[in-house]
């Protein structure tokens, strides 16, 4: 498919400007992993890098970060994804772990930040849970949006079997994207509700649109999905976080789910920071796999209030 990177700067920029953000991009060399990365920034205060699950990217997080206060937000486009340059080759079941605590790592390193908070979405949770694990002292806190990808309990997505299905899966990166196409691909993450209230903004979905049209975020990310999965059509267990490696974080962790996320429910989340140090979970009812988009202003609220130690007696975290 066609990329037109104006066509996606205008629409990523039409979503910023209706969230009432003018974010700075960066670029950033990542020589461990051997490419370059693009991040938004915005605000000023404690540094924390978000970063997107898998199809996604880096604006996803725009409305929310309207409504975040005393952070300096770092909103990644993965590599592959967004305008970011791709990965040589695609993670495998073998290098997807290593891979990813080098991401965040990496891109440490290029901001000149020795440590940081780190915000994570599905593939980005699991990224930002793996880093934690190895690299403890770089980790700050760690807020999970929705549940993580690779923990104990999770469930693939029935759209990722889709992607890596030959037939079906190359029809998927090959159709037109369309509004109805974004509004279909956020039903399918469990924001029906969202969808049905109007809560999803215009710019919000035709960003969506954009990124799947007019970037190589989906077969990027479906590349990495084809590699890490198995002949029955799921994921290695091999990937799955253990016992032992979240036992190793030592950030304190916030984990927000919804009652509709299709990734894992309460009970996923409840089960994942019994694992965990020190880790309190939130439930949002109607909420989705990506919970910022259902509710903007709360999710920015509770990312200020859990990330931004002045503001942090104004949230009572059980």
């Amino acid at each position: 498919m066609a990329t037109d990177e104006h066509r996606y700067r205008r629409a990523e920029a039409a979503l910023f400007q209706a969230a009432g953000i003018d974010p700075t991009e960066r670029w950033v060399d990542l020589p461990t992993i051997g490419t370059s990365a693009r991040l938004l920034e915005h605000g000023v205060g404690e540094p924390a890098l978000f970063i997107p699950g898998g199809p996604n990217a880096a604006a996803t997080f725009a409305e929310a970060g309207a409504h975040t206060s005393g952070l300096r937000c770092l909103l990644l486009d993965r590599p592959g994804t967004g305008l970011s340059e791709p990965l040589p080759t695609a993670p495998d079941t073998q290098t997807l772990p290593g891979y990813v605590e080098q991401l965040v790592v990496d891109v440490l390193d290029a901001l000149g930040l020795d440590r940081a908070h780190l915000v994570g979405s599905s593939f980005g949770g699991y990224a930002a849970l793996r880093a934690a694990a190895a690299h403890p002292g770089r980790v700050h806190r760690l807020l999970l949006a929705g549940c993580p990808a690779f923990v104990p309990g999770w469930t693939a997505p029935g759209f990722f079997t889709l992607l890596r299905t030959p037939v079906v899966g190359s029809f998927v990166l090959h159709t037109p994207a369309t509004r109805g196409a974004a509004r279909l691909s956020l039903r399918q993450m469990g924001h029906r509700h969202s969808l049905r209230t109007g809560a999803l903004t215009p710019e919000m979905l035709d960003w969506v649109r954009a990124w799947q049209r007019d970037t190589d975020t989906m077969s990027n990310d479906a590349a990495m999905i084809s590699a890490c999965g198995t002949r029955a059509g799921g994921f290695d267990p091999a990937l799955d976080l253990t016992a032992d490696e979240l036992a190793r974080v030592e950030a304190p962790c916030h984990i927000i789910v919804g009652t509709d996320d299709v990734v894992g429910d309460a009970d996923t989340a409840r089960r994942l920071a019994d694992l965990l140090p020190d880790t309190t979970t939130e439930v949002w009812d109607r909420a989705g796999h990506l919970p910022w988009l259902d509710d903007p202003a709360r999710f920015g609220a509770t990312a200020t209030s859990f990330l931004a130690p002045t503001l942090a007696s104004e949230h009572v975290f059980v």
